[in-house]
């Protein structure tokens, strides 16, 4: 796998999807309230990182990608942080449209613990509805889209549901996408099975099951949802992240079943699907073999969730993680 990680670099790739800002409150927590059975917060920081989209968009320029992005955000500070960090990780924002009517998804996490504690997550505030498009929203939307894919070699759709990127909107581009030879690859959190003709699909486990309408008790249910959701797709390449499980890859070969990486705990699995429909995504792109891609994800995802939030794998990380032990 490591020969392909600087094979990687410069590759033009196109993110379009949901665009949402993580956004954490460090709080300690030192007491609880006489009002009611709560716990008194007392406020100490924030910090923000690209969710959704925006971090499959910063996990590919960490891998030393060319991104252009697509997508909405809202008229406000949030959209311009997004934006702001975007540039920043070298992507290409002409495409990142402002929505005149909806504003930026924001998910807030409440983090706290005592001086000595490691923080935990209390509890998370979503803010933010579907973007609802009009006809001139469609007409920026399809020229952001010409624009951005006009040298691209791969594109990644990322639907978290608020309806950026949806089925109906995305097939005619992604039938045009495969004739012209770019791998497509999608992470949809609901409505999965909506899109068709993509290179690679990479569900978790439970959305899996979630989109072929059947338990996955076993390895044997998990094949049979897989086998269902790629000839539903038509998909060439299916992959279903599984936790401490790892990953399987169904392709047209035999199935392929991949252990966790290294021997770390998961700290945080927030963001570790952008990481793995990121990473395989450009590793198909690049020409790597699917088990190879599928790989690279693996090990990606594996350094995903050994840190807090939503974070951007590099590629000297990738190095540093296949030099050391495996499984």
């Amino acid at each position: 796998m490591r020969r392909w990680i600087d094979r990687l670099k410069n590759v033009a790739v196109v993110v379009w999807g949901d665009f949402l800002l993580d956004e954490y409150w460090q709080c300690r927590s030192t007491r609880v309230s006489r009002e009611a059975p709560v716990l008194v917060l007392d406020y100490r920081a924030r910090s923000a990182q690209g969710g959704g989209a925006a971090n499959a968009a910063l996990n590919l320029s960490a891998l030393g990608a060319r991104v252009a992005v697509v997508g909405w955000v809202g008229d406000d500070g949030h959209g311009r942080e997004i934006r702001a960090r975007l540039r920043a990780a070298g992507c290409d924002v002409h495409g990142l449209l402002v929505h005149p009517r909806a504003p930026t998804v924001v998910k807030t996490r409440i983090v706290a613990g005592d001086v000595h504690m490691a923080l935990q997550q209390v509890v998370r505030i979503d803010r933010g509805e579907p973007f609802p498009l009009l006809a001139a929203d469609r007409r920026s939307l399809a020229a952001a889209l010409r624009g951005a894919a006009r040298e691209a070699r791969a594109v990644v759709l990322s639907d978290y549901g608020y309806d950026s990127v949806t089925p109906a909107l995305s097939r005619a581009w992604t039938r045009g996408w495969r004739r012209r030879g770019i791998t497509v690859g999608v992470d949809a959190r609901y409505r999965l099975t909506g899109y068709r003709s993509v290179s690679v699909a990479t569900p978790n486990e439970g959305e899996a099951a979630a989109a072929a309408g059947m338990g996955v008790g076993s390895d044997a249910e998990l094949a049979r949802a897989a086998a269902m959701l790629r000839r539903r797709m038509n998909a060439e390449h299916m992959i279903i992240t599984r936790g401490r499980d790892g990953l399987t890859l169904w392709g047209a070969h035999a199935a392929r079943a991949l252990p966790a990486w290294g021997d770390q705990e998961a700290v945080d699995v927030t963001g570790a699907g952008d990481t793995v429909v990121a990473t395989v995504t450009l590793a198909l792109a690049a020409g790597a073999p699917a088990v190879e891609a599928a790989g690279l994800a693996n090990v990606a995802g594996s350094v995903a969730v050994s840190r807090r939030g939503a974070v951007a794998v590099t590629a000297a990380e990738l190095h540093a993680a296949l030099a050391a032990d495996g499984p």
